[in-house]
């Protein structure tokens, strides 16, 4: 199944998430923090990314990521 686009940004705290912008993947990361009005969020940063700030009045949107179960044993 695939994602679907998250219009309330406020559920996507610490989750994983691809931003897009008119369609094309930007970036995909850990959401760190969303505005309290929902209108941004901050992807934490990772490696050479810094902590990114993602608005929806500049057309991004958020996609949740499946994320991976944990390997038992390991």
């Amino acid at each position: 199944m695939d994602a679907l686009c998250v219009e309330d940004w406020k559920v996507l705290t610490g989750r994983q998430v691809q931003i897009k912008k008119d369609g094309r993947i930007v970036r995909t990361g850990r959401v760190d923090t969303v505005t309290k009005a929902a209108n941004a969020l901050w992807l934490a940063s990772h490696g050479p990314h810094l902590r990114t700030l993602f608005e929806k009045a500049e057309g991004y949107t958020a996609w949740p990521v499946a994320e991976e179960p944990e390997a038992v044993g390991q």
